[in-house]
C-alpha cells in the first residue's frame, strides 16, 4: 500500500505495537515516512518481526519493552524514544485488553483495577509523559484507541472494559480542550469488530458471526483499515480536527 500522508521527519510512539491494530499502525506510520518506537510487553517475536518489516522499508524503528500501567516504565519508554530519535511527535495509545470476561457480580476489585489500568491509566500516563515536549515544540498528535462498546456498554461480561473506554472518550475531549492552544490535537478511534488476536481470545465465534451479520457492511474490519485512519489523524491534513471520537465499525 502506497504512502498517502507525509510523515517524514516525524517520530511516532505506538503502545501495544507487537500485534493487531498496534502493529498495523506502526507499519502504516512508517510507510508514510515516520520513525517509529514500538512499545510492547511480552510478544517478543511479534515486535521483532514488526521492527524488521519497518526497517525493510528503509525506515527507522526501535522496540522498547514497557508496562504502560507503571509510571517508571512509561518515563523510561519516552526517554528511550527521545534518546533514539530526538523527540516524539505522534503518540498512539493503543495498549489495552478486556483482561478477563466477567459479569459485574463476578468482577473482583482486582480485575476491575487491572482493566482500568491497562485501558485508561496507560492513556493518562503516556499522554502526560509526552506533553511537556509537545508543548515546547508547539505541535503534536495524540490518538487514543477507544471502542464501540464505550457507547453501547457492551454485553454483560465486558462492563469494566466498556467503562474504561467510555472514560477514554471523555479524557480525549478534555485533553483536547487543555492542549489546543499548544497546537496539539487529541482524538480517539473507536473500532467495532476488527479481525485481530484480541477477538480470538475474548469473542465466541458464534457471537462474532452474529455481530458481523448485524453490521451494515456485513463484514469485519481489518487492522490496516484502522491504521490508515490513525495515519490520517497523525498528519498535517488533520490539523484542524481535535476532541473527536471516530467510529470505524462498518456502520454499527
Amino acid at each position: 500500500m502506497a504512502a498517502q500522508f507525509d510523515l517524514r521527519g516525524k517520530v511516532a510512539l505506538v503502545t501495544g505495537a507487537s500485534s493487531g491494530i498496534g502493529r498495523a499502525t506502526a507499519l502504516a506510520l512508517a510507510r508514510n515516512g515516520a520513525a517509529v518506537v514500538l512499545s510492547y510487553l511480552s510478544n517478543d517475536r511479534g515486535v521483532t518481526e514488526a521492527v524488521a518489516e519497518i526497517q525493510a522499508m528503509r525506515r527507522n524503528a526501535s522496540a522498547v519493552r514497557a508496562d504502560v500501567t507503571r509510571p517508571a516504565d512509561v518515563a523510561r519508554l519516552v526517554e528511550e524514544a527521545k534518546q533514539n530519535f530526538g523527540r516524539v511527535d505522534i503518540l498512539v495509545n493503543n495498549a489495552g485488553s478486556i483482561v478477563k470476561l466477567a459479569s459485574i457480580e463476578e468482577c473482583s476489585a482486582e480485575l476491575w483495577d487491572a482493566v482500568i489500568a491497562v485501558n485508561l491509566k496507560s492513556v493518562f500516563l503516556c499522554s502526560q509523559a509526552v506533553i511537556p515536549q509537545m508543548k515546547q515544540q508547539q505541535s503534536g498528535r495524540i490518538i487514543n484507541l477507544s471502542s464501540l462498546v464505550a457507547a453501547s456498554g457492551g454485553r454483560g461480561t465486558v462492563l469494566a472494559y466498556a467503562a474504561a473506554k467510555g472514560a477514554v472518550n471523555t479524557f480525549t475531549k478534555g485533553l483536547a480542550n487543555e492542549l489546543g492552544e499548544y497546537k496539539i490535537t487529541v482524538n480517539a478511534v473507536a473500532p467495532g469488530i476488527i479481525l485481530t488476536p484480541f477477538h480470538d481470545k475474548f469473542s465466541h465465534p458464534e457471537r462474532l458471526q452474529e455481530i458481523i451479520a448485524a453490521t451494515p457492511l456485513r463484514r469485519a474490519g481489518t487492522p490496516e483499515e484502522v491504521a490508515e485512519l490513525i495515519a490520517y489523524l497523525s498528519s498535517d491534513e488533520a490539523g484542524f480536527i481535535t476532541g473527536e471520537i471516530f467510529s470505524i465499525d462498518g456502520g454499527r
